[in-house]
C-alpha cells in the first residue's frame, strides 16, 4: 500500500468541448423575391384567428468559403414578431438561423425582426444592397448555425481582406 491519497474527482482534468471555428460567409446579391400570405388560422386551437407568413428570399453567388459543392445560394430571411426589441429579452436563442448544404444550393433560414422587413425591402428595390454577410459554425453534416447576418452595399476593408485571405 501506498501513502498517496487517491486522487478526487474535482483533481482530475476534464476534457473541454473544443471551441467551434467560426466561418464567415458571404453571399453576392443577385436576385430577390418576396412572398406573403395571410388567411384564417385553421389550428385547433389557434392563439391568433389569423396566420399570416412573410418571407424574403435573396439568391446569389457564395464568394465565401470557397471549395463548396455549389456556389448558388439562396437566404430566406424570415420576419418575425418574437424578435421585436420589446418581446425578444426572454429569449435565450442557439443561432440566428442556419445554412444547409443541398445539391443545387446551399439554403439559409434566419430570423429578423418584423420591422426590419421594409427597410431591407426598399434597399433591394432601390438595388442598393449587394452582399449577404453571415457569420456562424462551419459546416458539419451539410448544416451550419448563423450567429449573425449583415446585408452591405459594399465590402468593407475588413471583409476585402478577409477575401483576399481565402483567395491566397
Amino acid at each position: 500500500m501506498t501513502g498517496e491519497p487517491k486522487p478526487t474527482k474535482s483533481a482530475k482534468k476534464r476534457r473541454r468541448k473544443p471551441r467551434e471555428k467560426i466561418v464567415d460567409y458571404v453571399v453576392a446579391i443577385e436576385g430577390w423575391d418576396w412572398g406573403y400570405s395571410f388567411s384564417l388560422n385553421s389550428e385547433r386551437q389557434p392563439i391568433d384567428p389569423y396566420g399570416e407568413f412573410r418571407h424574403l428570399q435573396v439568391k446569389g453567388r457564395l464568394l465565401r468559403p470557397s471549395g463548396q459543392k455549389t456556389e448558388r445560394a439562396e437566404i430566406s430571411l424570415l420576419p418575425s414578431s418574437d424578435l421585436e426589441e420589446e418581446r425578444r429579452r426572454d429569449l435565450h436563442p442557439i443561432a440566428l438561423g442556419s445554412l444547409h448544404v443541398t445539391q443545387d444550393a446551399i439554403l439559409g433560414n434566419i430570423g429578423i425582426p418584423r420591422d426590419a422587413l421594409t427597410p431591407i425591402l426598399q434597399m433591394l428595390i432601390a438595388g442598393k444592397l449587394n452582399f449577404v454577410l453571415m457569420r456562424g459554425s462551419r459546416f458539419r453534416h451539410r448544416s451550419a448555425k448563423v450567429n449573425s447576418l449583415r446585408l452591405e452595399t459594399k465590402l468593407t476593408e475588413d471583409d476585402v481582406a478577409l477575401e483576399e485571405e481565402s483567395a491566397a
